[in-house]
């Protein structure tokens, strides 16, 4: 009766041998333990097989945890930015102010397209207007205008307009300027 049990115990231990072998390198990668081991009692070969072809999950975890540690080091550095790049930004709006103030203008409106009508009248008619590119810029006083025009900012076929006017002229036709044009 003992040789008849002989081959199935030999099958068992055989079958515990492969369960041993699958729980061992699932608790190497991260998986479960007895659950392998059932596997690898009852695939044998194919249980092995299986284990080393799945991904290993201590290493997937390892590299999520890397991507966390990167992305939140990377916001962060991203928020340190933003805050440099801010207090910048409120500096040159600080100096464009003093510099504004200093010549008369005011550039902190956005500027207007050419095909739009004349700025809206302004009670002291000495106050001008001035085309540069697609900007329109204003109100500056007439001295700013004979300043800039002198600085090569505006050229004579540069565009102003002021209360009293019907359009946008050339600094070469307005009479106030002819004697500066040259």
């Amino acid at each position: 009766m003992l040789a008849a049990t002989e081959p199935l115990l030999i099958q068992f231990v055989i079958c515990a041998v492969f369960g041993g072998i699958c729980a061992a390198i699932a608790s190497g990668r991260g998986r479960n333990i007895a659950g392998w081991f059932c596997l690898g009692f009852f695939l044998q070969c194919f249980g092995i097989i299986l284990i080393l072809v799945l991904p290993d999950l201590k290493v997937e975890e390892q590299r999520r945890q890397r991507h966390a540690l990167e992305t939140r080091r990377l916001r962060e550095q991203l928020a340190k930015e933003r805050q440099v790049a801010d207090e910048r930004h409120h500096h040159v709006e600080r100096r464009l102010g003093a510099h504004d103030q200093a010549l008369g203008l005011d550039t902190s409106r956005p500027p207007e397209l050419a095909n739009q009508a004349a700025p809206p009248a302004l009670p002291n008619a000495g106050i001008w207007f001035y085309a540069r590119g697609q900007e329109r810029l204003g109100p500056v006083a007439a001295e700013t205008i004979r300043h800039l025009l002198q600085a090569n900012v505006l050229s004579p076929r540069s565009l102003v307009w002021r209360e009293g006017m019907a359009d946008w002229q050339p600094l070469a036709d307005v009479d106030e300027f002819g004697g500066d044009v040259a």
